[in-house]
C-alpha cells in the first residue's frame, strides 16, 4: 500500500511537470497561431515597407554571405517568422527566426543560387499573408557612375581635338541606350560625323576595371572585351588584353596589346586646362605570325590619360603626333 502511494505520487508529480512545461512552451512560442508570428510586410496603407538589396549580382556567380535582403516587417504578434521569395532566374532568398517583440523590425534574409540570365529580375517577397516585389539588376544595366576614371552617366559628353593644328574636333556623348553583349552590359557612346554616327561600347565592373568592346582590326577574328584601364594597379604594373587573329598588310597574324601604369595621382595640362588625379597608361602593340612561337617586342605604343571624375582626357602618339587626341574644354559630366 505504501509502495502504491509512492507510485501514485510520482505519476501525479510527472503529470504536473508536463503541464507546467506545456504552459512554458506555449508561452515561449508566442501568441500567433501554431507558435508563428503574425504581421505584414506593408504599412497600414498597403505600401511596401523598406527593402534593401545587398551584394553584387552577376550571371553564373554563386551567392556568398554578402548577398542578402534587409526587410522591414510590422510584427503584430510575436513568434516564429519566415520570409521568402520565388526562385526565378536561378536564385532566391529565404530565412526564418523568432520575433520576441511586436512592432517594426528589420530582418536579414539570405540569398541562395546564382543568376542565370543578365536581366532585371523581379522578386516577390512574402511574409505571413502579405507580399511585396523588388527588382534586382543581374547585369542587364551597365554601371553608371561619374566619380571614377571613366564617367558613364547619361548625357555626359567630351569634345576633343585631333592632331596638332587643333582645327579637327569631335564630341562623344553617353547615350540613354545600353547594350547587352554576352553576359555583360555596356554603356553606349555616340560620336556623330558628317557622313555617319560612330558607336562605342564601354563597361566597368565597379572594382576598378574598365573595358571597351571593340575589334582591334577590321579584319580581326572578332571584337573583344578590351581592358584599357585598371585604376587600382600600381605604377609599373602590367596587364594584357586577349589575343586576336587578323590579316594585317596581307599577312595572317596574332595580335595583342599590353598596358603599363606609368604614373598615378599626377597633374597634367591639355589645351590650357589643368587636370588633377590623373592616371597615365602606356599601351603597346604586339604581333606575331601565326606560325611563330613568340610575339615580337613592342612595335608601337601610345600614352593615354584618365582624370578622376573627368574620364579620358588625352592620348599621345610619340611616333605620329598628328594623331594626338586631346580634350578641347572641360567635359560636361552629368
Amino acid at each position: 500500500m505504501k509502495q502504491f502511494a509512492i507510485t501514485l505520487s510520482t505519476i501525479i508529480l510527472f503529470i504536473f511537470c508536463m503541464n507546467s512545461c506545456k504552459k512554458e512552451m506555449s508561452y515561449e512560442t508566442g501568441n500567433g497561431a501554431n507558435g508563428n508570428s503574425a504581421g505584414t510586410i506593408t504599412d497600414s496603407l498597403g505600401n511596401c515597407q523598406l527593402i534593401i538589396v545587398k551584394g553584387t549580382y552577376k550571371v553564373d556567380t554563386l551567392f556568398t554571405d554578402s548577398n542578402y535582403l534587409l526587410v522591414q516587417l510590422n510584427i503584430t504578434s510575436r513568434g516564429h517568422y519566415k520570409v521568402s521569395t520565388d526562385s526565378s532566374n536561378g536564385f532566391w532568398f529565404i530565412d526564418s527566426g523568432y520575433a520576441l517583440n511586436t512592432g517594426l523590425q528589420t530582418v536579414k534574409i539570405r540569398g541562395y543560387g546564382k543568376p542565370l540570365l543578365p536581366i532585371v529580375t523581379t522578386k516577390t517577397i512574402s511574409y505571413d499573408s502579405s507580399f511585396c516585389q523588388i527588382n534586382i539588376d543581374c547585369g542587364a544595366l551597365p554601371i553608371i557612375t561619374n566619380d571614377d576614371y571613366f564617367p558613364t552617366t547619361i548625357g555626359s559628353n567630351w569634345t576633343y581635338y585631333v592632331g596638332t593644328t587643333l582645327t579637327n574636333n569631335f564630341t562623344t556623348t553617353v547615350s540613354s541606350l545600353y547594350a547587352i553583349i554576352g553576359t555583360n552590359a555596356y554603356s553606349i557612346f555616340t560620336t556623330p560625323y558628317p557622313s555617319y554616327n560612330d558607336t562605342s561600347f564601354y563597361r566597368k565592373d565597379g572594382n576598378g576595371n574598365y573595358y571597351q568592346f571593340v575589334s582591334l582590326f577590321d579584319t580581326s577574328s572578332g571584337p573583344i572585351d578590351y581592358p584599357f584601364l585598371k585604376d587600382y594597379k600600381n605604377v609599373g604594373d602590367y596587364w594584357e588584353c586577349d589575343t586576336v587573329q587578323a590579316i594585317y598588310y596581307g599577312q595572317y597574324i596574332t595580335a595583342k596589346y599590353g598596358f603599363t601604369i606609368i604614373a598615378k595621382n599626377q597633374t597634367y595640362t591639355f589645351n590650357n586646362i589643368q587636370y588633377t588625379n590623373v592616371i597615365k597608361v602606356k599601351e603597346e602593340y604586339f604581333e606575331k605570325a601565326l606560325s611563330s612561337p613568340s610575339f615580337s617586342s613592342s612595335l608601337d605604343y601610345d600614352y593615354s590619360y584618365y582624370a578622376k571624375g573627368k574620364g579620358w582626357i588625352a592620348t599621345e602618339f610619340p611616333s605620329d603626333p598628328t594623331s594626338n587626341t586631346t580634350i578641347m574644354s572641360q567635359p560636361v559630366i552629368k
